[in-house]
Order: structure tokens, then sequence, then C-alpha cells
């Protein structure tokens, strides 16, 4: 079951994905097009990851992968449900399979594979035109899923419930194909209440939600997360008498592509500790969603600390990117690795990039334990520890 009524709850349960062959099926003529800054060397990112999540084991957290919760999933179908699966992936995929001949082939290839672990990997991977015995001018049949890795995006666990992103661009939509799957059939996750659909009005995905409180949601109104999704959630919740919410709080932040979501510009990492980029000052807005009234939208003018002291009823400490009176160059280099991007493990326990130096710096002297890893290979798909994670259970605070 999911339970996540806060940002810093003790993690007991969280979703993951190792990158694999995908991050290996990128060409450097399609980086912008699949959403990364670089080519990522994938034995190295892996290694990366296995540290990252070593460090939560060691913390206690059980660390579930998204290949292994798809093939529990996928066993427990029948057969008409794995077909459907399957079916709709082959025609959310690219263009070039619109012709029934080639999905029959990629139908039939998909599932002439030895095991469900193969199976959902080879989804994952990408699949050739030349594993399907045909000829083409390009590699790839069906494209591969190298975003994967940030599992925060695709859906959000938000209370007892989950939204099933509606994401901005092609190339990740497909993702939430498997994110649907899970909540529809897993036996444990499919009775999960659903804020939103992957078929929704507007886009929003993970990094721009948040859990400050069990009473309060804030969502990044940014260049992924479009105002009409935020409403729809709203209106969700207001809907399930269960769910404890009582408001949204909405955070304008820049419409920067490699600085998608509220993540990158600021995270709660403790009761009263925030992490922030500098850089969000001049553009930053704030909006308040009554959920009694779940379409009005109140703009605040209000500042930063305010608007932290509003919501958590204390005097927030802000500690910048870089640390205090950093060089704007400091700034703009740890902002760009995303040095806001930790994910909490427990109240001011935190895990993040090593490569953001400056800030580990200011987070250890505000008092903040700072687990950090080598990063510099998964930083190239521009997200950190929160981006690479999906809580699905906290203890509530």
């Amino acid at each position: 079951m999911i339970n996540v009524y806060s940002e810093i709850g003790k993690l007991k349960k969280v979703l993951v994905h190792t990158p694999g062959k995908e991050v290996a099926n990128v060409s450097p003529q399609r980086l912008d097009e699949l959403l990364l800054s670089a080519l990522i060397e994938p034995e190295s990112a892996k290694e990366e990851h296995e540290r990252y999540i070593n460090i939560l084991k060691d913390n206690d957290v059980e660390v579930v992968q998204l290949v292994d919760l798809l093939v529990e999933t996928f066993e427990s179908c029948n057969k008409k449900q794995k077909e459907e699966f399957i079916w709709k992936w082959i025609s959310e995929s690219k263009p070039e399979i619109k012709n029934e001949k080639i999905q029959a082939k990629v139908f039939k290839f998909i599932n002439s594979l030895k095991t469900v672990n193969e199976l959902i990997l080879k989804m994952m991977h990408g699949i050739f035109y030349e594993e399907i015995k045909e000829k083409s001018k390009i590699d790839f049949v069906v494209d591969p899923m190298p975003n994967l890795y940030f599992t925060r995006d695709p859906f959000a666990s938000i209370g007892n419930g989950v939204s099933i992103n509606k994401m901005k661009y092609d190339t990740r939509r497909r993702e939430t194909i498997f994110s649907e799957f899970i909540f529809t059939y897993h036996p444990v996750y499919k009775d999960t209440p659903k804020y939103y659909n992957r078929n929704a009005s507007g886009t929003i995905e993970g990094g721009d939600i948040f859990i400050y409180n069990s009473e309060t949601l804030v969502i990044g109104l940014s260049e992924r997360t479009s105002k009409k999704a935020i409403i729809q959630i709203a209106k969700n919740i207001k809907k399930n008498k269960e769910c404890k919410f009582k408001y949204i709080y909405v955070v304008n932040v820049p419409k920067a592509k490699d600085l998608m979501h509220l993540d990158t510009w600021l995270t709660m990492i403790d009761y009263d500790k925030f992490i922030y980029s500098p850089n969000i000052n001049s553009s930053i807005k704030f909006y308040k969603i009554d959920l009694k009234k779940p379409d009005e939208m109140v703009h605040l003018k209000i500042t930063l600390e305010a608007f932290l002291k509003r919501i958590t009823k204390r005097k927030p400490i802000l500690i910048p990117v870089a640390g205090k009176n950093a060089k704007q160059l400091d700034i703009d280099i740890e902002t760009h690795f995303d040095a806001t991007n930790y994910l909490v493990i427990e109240p001011g326990v935190i895990v993040g990039y090593s490569r953001n130096i400056k800030t580990e710096e200011a987070l250890k002297k505000a008092g903040v334990k700072v687990l950090s890893f080598k990063g510099n290979q998964l930083s190239l798909g521009m997200g950190s520890a929160r981006c690479m994670s999906m809580p699905l259970k906290r203890n509530d605070i």
C-alpha cells in the first residue's frame, strides 16, 4: 500500500530503476530528443546507481526495482491483460510502426522471449529492426527508454494514492504505460486511489509534486507541469473522502528544459530546512488552492521565507546552492548538476551527488547529514537522488 504524507518522514520503501542497455542505445544525434545532456557510459552509470542503492539499504530502506514490480504485475495477469499491455506499448511507440505488418512482427518477437524478465527489459531497451528481421535506414523499430532511471516522474505517491502522470514529451510518455499497468493489475497496488490519469488534460510530472505535511501538497508550475493538470489533481483529491489533504500550494518556477521541475530549484530536507537555488529569486511566484474550492488558484504576494513559514508554521532555514555569498559561477554549475535534488531519508538526513562540493559544505554547516555518492554519469541525464526515487512508504510525522 502507498503511504506518503510527508517529504521527510523516515523512508521505508522506495521504487528505483538501475539504468541498463537503454542508456547505451542512445545516438549522439538524438540527445535533445531523448532528453539527455550527453551520452552516458552505461557501466559507470550502473555502478554509480548501485552505490546509491547501497546507501539506501544501509539506512534500512526497502528498495524495489521497477523491473521486478513489472514482472510481478505481468505474472499476475491473464493472457488478455498481458496482450493488451504489450499492444498498448507497441501502439504508443514510434510512428514508423503504425504499419500492421511491422506491429505484428514486434508483437511476435516480444512474445518469443524466454522469460518475463527478458520481455520487460526488452521493452525498456528498445528493439532494433534487425531483431524482427526487417531492413531500415534507422536502427530502432521501437526506441529505448533512457529516462527510466528517473522513477520520480511517471507517477507520484500522494498520501494513500497516486497520480499516473501525463509527461510533457513523447519520449517519456510511454513510461507511464508501466505505471498504469502496475496500478491496474499488481495484487498489492491495484486498488490504490488515483488522482490523475495519463490521458487527462494538461501535463504533470512527479518532480513537481511535494508533500510538505499531511494537509498540504506543494506543486511546481514548471516547464513540464501545467495549471490545467494541477487543477485536475485538486478536483480529484477533493472527491476522495479518505484523503486528508486540505491545501495545494503552487510554486511558479523558471521554464527551463534542463532544470525542468520544482525539485531542481527548491527541496524540503528537514522540518525547517530547505535547499534552494538563488537563481530562482527573480521569477518565483506563489499560489494557493483551498481544496474546498479546487478550481480557484489565488496569487500570494509573499516572499519565499514567508511562503514556507505559512505552510510549516516554523521559521525556515534557507540554504542556498553553493553556500552563502557564493560566486555566480559556482551557483550556476551546482544548480546545473541538481544541487537541490536531494532525497530525504529521514529529517535532516539526505542523499545526493558528491560533485556538488560547495553545496554539501553549506548543508553540513547547517547541521544536515549528507550521504553523498559519485554520480558523474548519472547526472548527465539531468537529475539526482530525488529524481531517481519514488517513495512508496514513509513513516508519518
